[in-house]
């Protein structure tokens, strides 16, 4: 067979320690330089090993590579606009789906193919090597093997939705490996995810104070419910069929209903403290922090931890690298929001979907025509007269970077940090799964509490009980209710995917004109300091020919010698 030197393997059994935030599993500082040959024998370095695999797959997000899953899907959905600067050509390319922004750019998403490879080998190593390790129980090898199966799970997951087509690589090789059907790559994820979701102890993680982004069984099993959506979705026309590897229905909403009946989870009350830029008050360094930001909310279902000690100088690579992409391009007048590169300004119709009560707007976006600096100029006057490329007005508030008054980096943790720097320090955890969205799969699995569970989450988000269905919900009023609840969490690009080809290419088409259609008024942004609009920018054949999958790293087909194929659309 062919051997190659993949860029997918250009790593070693690299044991780096997945260092987090404070009280957890995450903030062990222990490494190790051994080598797969003398590693992987006791239940000591089994430990290290998993850390390792969260480690990796946390630095699909913290080593750097632009863009990440979450800005490229948050770019490519109709909640957003690509934005950035004038040389930033890969966000409009994404958000149009439109290669003439960058002709030559043949290797936009080859960091983000490497960075998920990588992660994929460690589990690899782990999981090939449980026979040999010695365990004090069976119970610990279950739980070892269970959080690396859920992590390469995962790790797919994400690769199959971004890529359609992949190689399926089950052990550390360099051999070339052929592309595989999605099929057999969902059969491998339902596998690994139901290890972890039938196998791993009720109890195991529960406690997030000292376990916080420990995967549980119950974060397995939701996982699960949202492969099977969007399986169901773009494969078998939300007809409710069987995924491969045995995944059904009534499995999907059973995992659910687990999570929903384990007491584990419920909805924070108060939405604002899930977003720290949502509930952080402007300060000076020497004041300190001031937020209630609750990062161990019992609503959290699995998450993704970063930290703020990264630096230069340093090779742990543990900040949240996508956040700083989000802030507000050229200004740090407007404490706690802080400055970044102005990448995914939310578009003028996304605003529209939330009414004047729905508490969940302004937890979400912020609106720089309402903030005013200290001579009454508006964020909103400043940026329209910068570099700013689509930009509306709108940034996302949930993932948004803050300063102090002095426009200093804030770490969201208690840290030796008093304004680190802006790109590297970082620390918001990004959120994979909440227990809103647990409620709301269960609904649109058919659960026979469907309108319960819906109107849980609308009560939050309202304060009352004034908008509570008084009937079940309809998928259609599911799927909304979707958007308004996970707008700006890296969901709704996966969500508009599977209602379909054609519900995806109108919404795509919909997001630059102010009704959402693209029969209706275009909508007028700034673009480096001139009013455009930008109805016209969006063209139905560059975003139906790719059918929402991502462009295969040319770096890789080449590496393959041509085993591997271009996804079409982007030839």
């Amino acid at each position: 067979m062919k051997k190659i030197s993949y860029y997918i393997l250009a790593m070693g059994v690299g044991m780096m320690a997945l260092t987090g935030c404070n009280d957890s599993f995450l903030d062990t500082s222990s490494k190790t330089s051994s080598n797969s040959t003398s590693f992987y024998k006791t239940q000591e370095q089994a430990n290290y090993a998993v850390i390792g695999c969260y480690d990796m797959y946390q630095r699909t997000v913290s080593n750097g590579s632009w863009p990440s899953l979450f800005q490229a899907v948050e770019t490519m959905s109709d909640d957003c606009l690509g934005g950035g600067g004038p040389d930033d050509r890969g966000d409009r390319l994404m958000d149009r789906f439109d290669r003439s922004y960058m002709s030559d750019q043949v290797n936009l998403f080859d960091g983000i193919w490497q960075d998920y490879y990588k992660c994929i080998y460690n589990c690899n190593q782990l999981i090939n090597s449980i026979p040999g390790i010695n365990f004090s129980s069976s119970a610990d090898r279950i739980d070892c093997e269970a959080q690396a199966r859920a992590i390469r799970g995962l790790a797919y997951f994400d690769l199959v939705r971004m890529f359609e087509n992949v190689p399926l690589l089950t052990t550390a090789t360099r051999d070339v490996v052929p592309q595989a059907t999605p099929d057999e790559v969902y059969k491998l994820i339902v596998s690994d995810l139901k290890f972890a979701a039938d196998s791993m102890d009720t109890t195991a993680y529960a406690d997030k104070a000292s376990h916080l982004g420990r995967i549980t069984k119950y974060a397995a099993g939701a996982m699960l419910a949202r492969v099977y959506l969007f399986y169901d979705g773009v494969y078998n026309d939300n007809k409710g069929g069987e995924v491969p590897g045995g995944l059904t229905k009534a499995q999907a909403l059973q995992y659910c209903e687990d999570c929903i009946g384990s007491g584990n989870y419920a909805l924070e009350s108060d939405f604002n403290k899930l977003w720290p830029a949502a509930c952080t008050e402007a300060s000076t360094k020497e004041a300190g922090r001031k937020t209630t930001y609750k990062e161990a909310s019992n609503e959290i279902v699995w998450v993704v931890k970063f930290n703020n000690i990264d630096n230069y100088t340093l090779s742990n690579k543990d900040g949240n690298r996508f956040v700083v992409n989000l802030g507000m391009r050229n200004t740090t007048d407007f404490a706690p929001y802080g400055n970044g590169w102005g990448a995914c300004p939310i578009t003028p119709y996304a605003k529209t979907q939330f009414s004047s009560d729905d508490l969940r707007g302004n937890a979400t976006i912020i609106d720089c025509t309402q903030l005013t600096n200290s001579d009454g100029k508006t964020a909103y006057d400043i940026q329209k007269g910068t570099d700013a490329m689509d930009y509306t007005g709108y940034v996302n508030k949930k993932y948004c970077p803050l300063i102090f008054t002095d426009g200093t980096s804030m770490p969201l943790y208690e840290s030796d940090i008093t304004g680190g720097d802006m790109m590297l320090s970082q620390d918001q955890n990004w959120i994979l799964i909440r227990y809103a969205d647990v409620l709301l799969m269960a609904a649109e699995l058919g659960s026979s509490n469907a309108m319960q569970y819906v109107n849980l989450v609308r009560q939050r988000a309202y304060g009352n009980t004034s908008h509570n269905l008084t009937t079940a919900p309809t998928r259609e009023q599911i799927w909304q209710e979707r958007r308004k609840e996970f707008m700006g969490e890296g969901i709704r690009y996966w969500d508009l995917r599977r209602q379909g080809l054609d519900a995806f290419v109108k919404a795509e088409l919909g997001q630059a004109y102010s009704s959402g259609s693209s029969t209706g008024t275009p909508i007028t942004v700034y673009n480096n300091k001139e009013q455009q609009q930008i109805g016209d920018t969006y063209q139905e054949a560059n975003i139906r020919t790719k059918r929402g999958f991502f462009q295969i790293p040319k770096t890789q087909i080449d590496l393959s010698g041509g085993v591997y194929k271009q996804n079409a659309g982007w030839e």
